[in-house]
């Protein structure tokens, strides 16, 4: 199955707080889905940073090699 090219690293940044507004918490896997190319995967991780930098989200990681869980850095009333 073909997908779309059209990725920016704007429209990841979106997708992954409207996730995140509705689920609370989301895990790296969970953001990539069933579509692992490379290029959603450094998409991804690139909106993540960015996000971080910003103080919009907060991650952890447990364990080496472990999951990687997203939160929302500030609580919605």
């Amino acid at each position: 199955m073909a997908f779309s090219s059209a990725l920016s690293l704007t429209d990841r940044i979106n997708e992954i707080m409207e996730r995140l507004s509705e689920e609370k918490q989301l895990s790296f896997l969970d953001l990539l889905g069933d579509r692992r190319d490379r290029k959603r995967i450094v998409y991804t991780f690139l909106a993540i940073l960015e996000l971080m930098k910003l103080r919009v989200v907060r991650a952890f990681q447990t364990d080496s090699f472990g999951a990687i869980r997203l939160f929302l850095a500030v609580k919605e009333e």
